[in-house]
């Protein structure tokens, strides 16, 4: 391929850009099934850098207190665990000072900054709860974890142990009942065949369309807040 862009310099030949186009399209999508097969990463060959760094002066991310010693990042694990979600982000082992290990998600082509400001809501909010008597009684309080934006596009999650994503619950509800996966999608496309090329407004017309044609109780398990809490102290107890 290089030696036709090469050429193409020489000659300012189309045909010759063309040649060289053909090759790297064929790589490509050789590239692109690879990568979809990919479950892990090695950092040696994505991060040699991170992978190479030790004893950091930075705090494992959402560690941090005021008065306490700083848990720092003592290195990284040396795998990414790759997610099968659509922007497929990455699961980050770091290891720190105190001998623990911490796990993050590491998102890319998303603004974590709203996410960020969602959990200082919840913060506020658990402020309230624990300083009433009879919330604090039923141990009320929404579970946070740390979100820790790099840029405009992607961040850090902390990872919560032993839960399930809700890509998980519906998968496993539409699989028992024979339910396509992405039925609303179908629907949408059944209505639009050119969906992925209309506008936003005709895009939330078909959107909502296939809305009404489904149920929508993929992760209902309780009838209603009162029944759900009542399980739920049940369980913490």
């Amino acid at each position: 391929a290089k030696a036709w862009t090469d050429r193409y310099q020489m000659t300012l030949n189309n045909d010759d850009l063309s040649q060289a186009w053909d090759i790297y399209y064929n790589v490509f999508n050789r590239i692109k099934k690879q990568m979809a097969n990919l479950s892990t990463l090695e950092l040696a060959n994505v991060g040699p850098k991170l992978l190479s760094v030790s004893s950091l002066s930075l705090a494992v991310p959402g560690t941090y207190k005021a008065g306490v010693p700083n848990i720092r990042i003592q290195s990284f694990g040396p795998q990414l665990t790759v997610l099968t979600s659509k922007q497929r982000p990455r699961k980050v082992v770091m290891n720190g000072s105190n001998g623990n290990s911490y796990t993050f998600l590491l998102k890319g082509h998303e603004d974590l900054r709203q996410d960020e400001r969602v959990m200082q809501l919840f913060g506020l909010i658990n402020t309230l709860l624990a300083n009433d008597s009879d919330t604090r009684k039923r141990n009320l309080a929404i579970e946070r974890f740390s979100v820790l934006p790099l840029s405009h596009t992607s961040g850090l999650i902390g990872w919560v142990e032993n839960t399930d994503t809700l890509h998980q619950l519906i998968k496993e509800y539409r699989e028992g009942r024979k339910i396509p996966l992405n039925i609303e999608y179908r629907l949408m496309v059944q209505m639009a065949p050119d969906y992925e090329k209309l506008p936003i407004a005709h895009k939330i017309e078909a959107f909502e369309s296939a809305l009404s044609e489904t149920t929508g109780q993929d992760v209902v398990i309780h009838p209603d807040k009162d029944t759900y809490i009542s399980c739920r102290l049940v369980v913490c107890h």
